[in-house]
């Protein structure tokens, strides 16, 4: 296996973590708090690790475009997964904390 496939795939799976983390952490505090500015902080936190994995991934298909071979396993696979969860977790917290302010004004 490609060890620096490996490597890219590690990185795009822990950043992938730490910002969904980061997002789910969000949500939980404000639920407890109801602090809307804190929650959107701590999403924008999480949003710069998914975009850590982002940045990562578009490395990755930079280099198949220029005719690198990138070697498709089943870890680079498992680190998209864990991408693109992290992004549509990122885009409902977003969703949620707006929906939250709104009926917290009422």
């Amino acid at each position: 296996m490609d060890e620096k496939v490996v490597e890219q795939s590690m990185e795009i799976i822990t950043y992938s973590g730490n910002g969904r983390a980061l997002v789910i952490n969000a949500l939980r505090d404000l639920f407890k708090d109801g602090d809307v500015a804190k929650a959107r902080e701590q999403i924008a936190a999480g949003g710069k690790e998914i975009g850590e994995a982002h940045q990562m991934q578009t490395d990755l298909i930079s280099a198949e475009c220029d005719g690198q071979e990138v070697e498709k396993s089943v870890l680079l696979i498992h680190a998209q997964d864990h991408f693109m969860t992290a992004l549509a977790v990122r885009d409902m917290a977003s969703l949620m904390v707006d929906m939250y302010e709104k009926l917290s004004q009422k």
